[in-house]
């Protein structure tokens, strides 16, 4: 049943951020958060420490930070990579909750949250990419 759920969350979402996309060149700034983002996805399929995916996720948060100042910047790719974020930030929560959890139903809930969390990121880490490819 979590499984269904999940699947199909990430459909209608991979369906919802598709739709609202629009091509164009991204700014500076806007590569610089892709570049943030993709170094926390880099880190999460090499199986990095929790204190390196924190590190590499509060760079990530300070790029967005700098990019929401920018009047001009790609809606489909500002919202995408906003939901990558709070799926990464999602993901940390749910890393600590696991790695303080005293039995394994807990354990066990808290590693599904973190898989549907990461998987999430990976899809809006897509959905920003295809932002400027259309």
């Amino acid at each position: 049943m979590k499984k269904m759920l999940l699947i199909i969350l990430l459909s209608v979402f991979t369906l919802w951020v598709s739709v609202s996309c629009s091509g164009s060149k991204p700014i500076p700034q806007e590569k610089e958060v892709l570049n943030a983002l993709s170094n926390v996805q880099g880190g999460i399929e090499s199986k990095i420490s929790y204190d390196e995916f924190a590190k590499l996720l509060a760079d990530a948060r300070t790029k967005i930070d700098v990019l929401k100042q920018i009047e001009k910047k790609n809606a489909c790719f500002f919202n995408a990579i906003n939901k990558c974020y709070a799926s990464y930030d999602i993901s940390q929560k749910a890393w600590q909750q696991k790695d303080a959890a005293t039995d394994d139903k807990r354990r066990e809930d808290m590693e599904i949250t973190l898989s549907f969390s990461l998987g999430f990121a990976s899809v809006s880490l897509a959905k920003a990419n295809e932002c400027f490819t259309r």
